[in-house]
């Protein structure tokens, strides 16, 4: 099922994990490439750790011709910890439309609405994520610890990260 896939892609790219020089200074706040959308800084104000110097990103639907899907995760120096925001942006009018559908059917009767967070978000209670609706395009936002389950999410680090990377978007 494709809405399975979608989630499953995004949880994978986030336990990857990514390497780095945690003893170096950390990056000038302005964006990576590839990472804009989420800046270092958005998660070592909400993770409180130190951090990895660099992201890992990675393109989770690679060929997608409606859409063009980003997973940034910035690492604690430990590598135990993550912020993961995945950035699906609509290219047509059917990636629009799509995103759409994906924000509706990945929403359970047990989710919590988020109010004032784009233009729509809700936390996504079994899986532990926020999905947050800006313009025609869709967010999936997580933190957690390396191999723990998505129930055991913490709700305000992620409504903090979700809050941090719309800001960016000016949504």
């Amino acid at each position: 099922m494709r809405l399975i896939r979608f989630a499953t892609l995004v949880a994978v790219a986030a336990l990857a994990g990514c390497t780095g020089d945690p003893t170096t200074p950390p990056p000038a706040p302005t964006p990576i490439a590839g990472c804009e959308f989420h800046r270092y800084e958005d998660a070592a104000a909400v993770l409180n750790a130190p951090m990895n110097q660099t992201p890992k990103t990675d393109d989770v639907e690679p060929g997608a011709k409606d859409t063009h899907f980003l997973s940034c995760v910035w690492w604690t120096a430990d590598d135990k910890r993550y912020a993961n925001v995945g950035y699906r942006t609509a290219l047509t009018p059917a990636g629009a439309e799509d995103n759409k559908v994906q924000f509706a059917n990945q929403q359970t009767a047990d989710a919590v609405t988020i109010d004032g967070l784009g233009d729509a978000a809700y936390w996504d209670t079994p899986n532990g994520q926020i999905l947050v609706f800006v313009g025609d395009d869709l967010l999936l936002v997580t933190t957690g610890v390396r191999d723990g389950k998505g129930t055991d999410r913490s709700q305000a680090e992620t409504t903090k990260l979700a809050t941090l990377v719309v800001s960016h978007l000016g949504g």
